[in-house]
């Protein structure tokens, strides 16, 4: 199996974060992402749940 690139997931965590805060993270932009990054489109899923859960916990504390 190979190790996930630290590098390529914290791109990635910010180009979502990116999306999530202009609230342009449509439906087939996952799989864009997927493709852009080269990680499976789920990878992308689980770090946007991730991010989403963030989000949400920063703008209640915030």
């Amino acid at each position: 199996m190979a190790r996930r690139d630290p590098q390529r997931t914290q791109k990635l965590r910010i180009a979502v974060r990116y999306l999530l805060e202009r609230e342009c993270l449509a439906k087939g932009n996952q799989t864009r992402l997927a493709e852009h990054f080269n990680v499976s489109r789920q990878r992308v899923h689980q770090i946007v749940v991730e991010e989403r859960q963030r989000f949400r916990q920063g703008a209640v504390n915030g």
